[in-house]
C-alpha cells in the first residue's frame, strides 16, 4: 500500500511545519511531527508529497461556468468570479476542481506571490510536492451535520455538501452567529433539517464548556471532540482519502521529465544560451556605465545635501527621510481586525431579522466588506441595507439586484461612515 507525505505550512511562521505519513486510507503510520519544513525532505523517499497551506490564505468557493474544456474554463474562470473577488485578478492564481451536482464547480484562489513564496520555500528545503490543498479540504463533509475545526489561529466551518469558510479563530462567536443566522435548505418533503454540529476542538488549553452550552441552546445536536495532538492527523486523512482542490494547476502544474524533451529543444537551447550570453555581455556592459553614472549622482547629492542643509551630515539627512517613508502606526492592524469583527456582527444581526436570506459570498478588504446575498425580494435586500446602516456607524449600498427563479441574488458594498465618497 502506498504511503502520502502530508506537510502542512503554518500560517503564523510559513518557515515552521507539521507533516505525517498516512497510507491511502488515512491511517496514520508514522507519527507527527514538526520543526523547520527542511526536516519532512528526510521523509519524501518515496512517497507522494502533498502539502496543505493555511485556509484564511485560500480562498474555496464555487462558480457557475458551463465551460467543458479545461484550458478555456481556466481563462473563463477570473473573469466569471472577478465581482466577488476585492483584488485584481491578475494577481491572483485559479484553479479548478469537481463539477458539484448543481452544475457549478469547485474553485479555489490564492495570491500568485503567496503561492510563489511557498513553492520557494519547499523547494529550498527539498520537498516538491505532487498537490497542494488548502487545508480546510482535509475537513470531511458529513451528511446532515456541519464540521467546526477549532485551532489556536484559525476556524474552519463546513457545511453539509458546502465549501469550508476559515477565519481568525478570534471571529468565531461571528462566524457562528452568521452560521446561525442563515435560512436551512428545506428537504425533498418541505421540511427543514435539525441543525446538527460536530466541533473538533484542537486548540492548546481547550475552549471552556460554557461555549458550548451557550451554543447548545441554539441547536439541535452537538457534540465536542478533543484534539490533543492536533488536527494534523484528521486533515491528512481527509485530504488523502477525498482531495479537493489541486493548486498545482496552469503554469504551476507539474511538467514531464526533462529528458523526453530535451531532444526536440536541443537546437533552440543553443540558440537561447548564445542569446543569453549576448544578453550578459551587453549587461556588462550597461552594469559598468551605470555604476559610472551613479558614482557621479552621488558627488551631486551630497553637494545638494550640503547646500540644502549645511552642517548636516548626509547619512543623518538620509535617516530622516527614510523615517518618514516608512512611519506607520503598528495599530492600524489591529484596528482593522477590530473593525471586520464588528461589520461581520453587525451584518449577522442583519441578516438574521430578515427571513430566508442567505450569504452566498464574504470578501474584506481596506474596510469595505462586500457582500453576495440571496433573498427572497428586493425588499429583503433593501431591508437588509436598511438595519446594516441603523446605528450611523456604516454605510450599505445595493450594487446590483439580479432575479434568480423566485429569489432575488443581489450585491450589498459596506463602509465605514464617512468613507462612503472614497468606495
Amino acid at each position: 500500500m502506498s504511503e502520502t507525505l502530508v506537510v502542512r505550512l503554518r500560517a503564523s511562521d510559513a518557515g515552521l511545519a507539521e507533516w505525517i505519513v498516512v497510507d491511502d486510507t488515512g491511517a496514520c503510520t508514522l507519527a507527527p511531527a514538526a520543526g523547520p519544513v527542511a526536516g519532512a525532505a528526510a521523509l519524501v523517499g518515496g512517497r507522494r508529497v502533498v502539502c496543505l497551506l493555511p485556509s484564511t490564505r485560500v480562498l474555496r468557493t464555487r462558480a457557475d461556468v458551463p465551460v467543458r474544456n479545461q484550458s478555456r474554463l481556466a481563462l473563463a474562470l477570473p473573469f466569471a468570479l472577478e465581482d466577488l473577488l476585492a483584488e485584481d485578478i491578475d494577481d491572483l492564481h485559479f484553479a479548478s476542481g469537481m463539477r458539484h451536482g448543481d452544475g457549478r464547480i469547485g474553485v479555489a484562489v490564492i495570491r500568485r506571490t503567496h503561492l510563489d513564496d511557498c513553492l520557494a520555500l519547499l523547494a529550498e528545503a527539498g520537498v516538491a510536492p505532487k498537490a497542494i490543498f488548502a487545508d480546510s479540504d482535509g475537513v470531511a463533509d458529513l451528511v446532515g451535520t456541519t464540521t467546526i475545526l477549532l485551532e489556536d489561529t484559525q476556524v474552519i466551518l463546513r457545511d453539509p455538501g458546502g465549501d469550508a469558510v476559515a477565519a481568525e479563530t478570534d471571529g468565531l462567536d461571528a462566524l457562528l452567529s452568521l452560521w446561525l443566522a442563515q435560512t436551512r435548505p428545506t428537504s425533498d418533503d418541505s421540511t427543514t433539517p435539525p441543525r446538527q454540529l460536530q466541533i473538533y476542538d484542537a486548540t492548546t488549553d481547550g475552549w471552556p464548556n460554557s461555549v458550548w452550552e451557550e451554543l447548545q441552546a441554539q441547536v439541535q445536536s452537538l457534540e465536542v471532540r478533543r484534539l490533543p495532538d492536533g488536527a494534523l492527523a484528521r486533515l491528512a486523512a481527509g485530504v488523502v482519502v477525498s482531495p479537493g482542490v489541486n493548486l498545482l494547476q496552469g503554469r504551476y502544474a507539474k511538467r514531464s521529465s526533462f529528458a523526453s524533451y530535451w531532444p526536440r529543444w536541443r537546437l533552440a537551447a543553443a540558440l537561447i544560451a548564445a542569446l543569453g550570453l549576448t544578453i550578459l555581455l551587453n549587461a556588462g556592459v550597461d552594469t559598468w556605465r551605470l555604476n559610472r553614472e551613479s558614482a557621479a549622482l552621488e558627488t551631486e547629492l551630497n553637494q545638494a545635501i550640503a547646500h540644502t542643509f549645511p552642517g548636516a551630515a548626509p547619512r543623518d539627512v538620509r535617516a530622516l527621510v527614510d523615517q518618514r517613508l516608512q512611519a506607520g502606526s503598528p495599530q492600524q492592524g489591529l484596528a482593522a481586525g477590530r473593525q471586520f469583527l464588528d461589520t461581520l456582527r453587525t451584518v449577522a444581526g442583519a441578516v438574521s431579522r430578515t427571513g430566508n436570506a442567505r450569504i452566498e459570498a464574504l470578501n474584506f478588504r481596506t474596510g469595505t466588506m462586500e457582500l453576495t446575498l440571496r433573498v427572497p425580494s428586493a425588499d429583503s435586500l433593501d431591508s437588509i441595507r436598511k438595519l446594516v446602516t441603523e446605528g450611523g456607524r456604516l454605510n450599505a449600498e445595493i450594487q446590483s439586484s439580479n432575479a434568480e427563479g423566485e429569489q432575488i441574488q443581489g450585491r450589498i458594498r459596506i463602509t465605514p461612515a464617512g468613507k462612503a465618497g472614497e468606495a
